[in-house]
């Protein structure tokens, strides 16, 4: 039982490292996702842009946080923000302002 035990976690911790050595760079960049027109006068199509206005937000933290250096964090999140946007708006067919809006709702 004990040489079980011990094979198990090996193959475990080897797992682990192997996908911590293979995970993706950071990247500035959104989910594939379809092209839809966005429709805000409806409720859904309003939740579907708060949910990516938040994704930006997360992405953009989580991408600062791997490719720069604390001191330039701020500027790094708002470089990353402008260009998710600029992505949210081509796959949406929104206005920059009305992502904007988005944002200010969401923050």
């Amino acid at each position: 039982m004990t040489e079980l035990a011990t094979t198990v976690g090996a193959a475990l911790l080897f797992t682990l490292l192997a996908m911590w050595a293979t995970r993706p760079a950071a990247s500035c960049e959104l989910a594939p996702e379809p092209h839809q027109r966005l429709n805000l006068d409806r409720l859904v199509d309003r939740e579907h842009l708060a949910t990516d206005v938040r994704e930006i937000a997360r992405l953009a933290r989580r991408y600062a946080a791997r490719a720069a250096p604390a001191v330039a964090t701020d500027v790094m999140i708002a470089q990353c923000e402008e260009e998710l946007d600029a992505q949210l708006v081509t796959a949406h067919d929104v206005t920059i302002e009305q992502v904007r809006s988005a944002r200010t709702r969401e923050r």
